[in-house]
């Protein structure tokens, strides 16, 4: 019997490859053929041109809406704003949150009704409200996209602030570090991992609040094509519309995963 077979599966590092290929690869050959079905399945008669259209129509009218100015700055330009300043100011607002309610136990116990509140609680029912106070403009879809995705934020940079060993915060302690040199040198080192975790999903949150927000209860904006798309029964226009959202999900996920993985000391 050799050393490499008493080795416990647990502790065998993943493959990089399978069948001689990356799960990148994987994950490209599973994208073709997912697109190549829907279009075929389109293009097959069994559904009608209504309720679907092949994907490389959809393609074509996306690409004729990037030479639309209108579209490009009234929907596209302006979703992309939204969800940019709602994640920014989600990701500030929650990782000070999460600090300060590590730091000061009266704030943990203050704050955590209301961040465990939020996660049952329909936001978009705050919308009326919103338009109350601000009026239908930008504001109260960034105050709503904010709310909507500062909880995930909070919770995931709570546990990384938690997980740091006691020892070493009196470690810090008896050194006489000041708050901001604990934070700075140990806290926030120790808690990056799971911040960075929240900030990847408060960015789909952050998406998917000021879309759907676009698309119930605003005048402009990319959900809001989507929307008139499908109240006007043209169907090219409204999957353009969602082919701009996946793609623009897609890159938003992926450019911030590579931004932030080089920040990721467990993954390196």
């Amino acid at each position: 019997m050799t050393a490499r077979s008493v080795v416990p599966a647990y502790v065998r590092p993943t493959p990089a490859r399978v069948a001689g290929m990356p799960a990148r690869g994987w994950t490209l050959v599973l994208l073709v053929v997912m697109v190549a079905s829907l279009e075929l399945y389109a293009r097959s008669g069994a559904v009608s041109r209504l309720d679907l259209i092949p994907v490389s129509e959809m393609a074509t009218r996306s690409i004729e809406l990037l030479g639309d100015r209108d579209f490009v700055v009234d929907a596209l330009l302006r979703s992309a704003l939204l969800i940019c300043v709602s994640f920014v100011a989600s990701a500030l607002v929650g990782v000070g949150v999460a600090y300060a309610m590590s730091r000061y136990r009266w704030i943990h116990r203050a704050m955590k009704p209301y961040v465990n509140v939020f996660y049952a609680l329909p936001i978009f029912a705050l919308y009326p409200v919103m338009v109350v106070m601000f009026g239908t403009g930008m504001v109260p879809i960034i105050l709503l996209a904010t709310l909507f995705s500062v909880v995930i934020v909070i919770a995931n940079s709570l546990v990384g602030f938690e997980s740091t060993p006691p020892i070493v915060t009196k470690l810090a302690r008896s050194l006489e570090m000041t708050p901001s040199q604990q934070l700075r040198k140990i806290l926030l080192p120790s808690a990056l991992p799971d911040i960075l975790a929240g900030l990847k999903l408060g960015l789909g949150y952050a998406i998917i609040a000021v879309l759907a927000t676009e698309f119930i209860l605003a005048t402009t904006g990319l959900g809001q094509v989507v929307n008139r798309a499908y109240n006007n029964f043209n169907t090219v226009d409204m999957y353009a519309g969602i082919v701009f959202v996946s793609v623009f999900a897609l890159l938003a996920n992926l450019t911030l995963s590579a931004a932030l993985s080089s920040f990721d000391w467990r993954r390196r």
